[in-house]
């Protein structure tokens, strides 16, 4: 079973991950407004580094909670 953090970490990258195909739905909607553009481009990026991060935070979570399922 997972630890808690790990479930939480698991969850929000999902979250995130679901989110960043809307951001050219998000960009098509807001026309040629260049500041809506540059807004969700600026969204988007903060997303991709936020996703990056947690992914390599949640694999050192997953490879102590397999150390220790294998210690136990």
């Amino acid at each position: 079973m997972l630890k808690n953090a790990t479930y939480n970490l698991m969850e929000t990258l999902t979250v995130i991950s679901k989110g960043l195909h809307r951001y050219d739905t998000f960009k098509k909607d807001g026309g040629e407004c260049q500041h809506c553009q540059q807004i969700w481009d600026h969204m988007r990026r903060t997303d991709e580094e936020q996703l990056t991060r947690l992914v390599t935070h949640m694999r050192e979570h997953l490879d102590r909670d397999e150390g220790a399922k294998k210690a136990a």
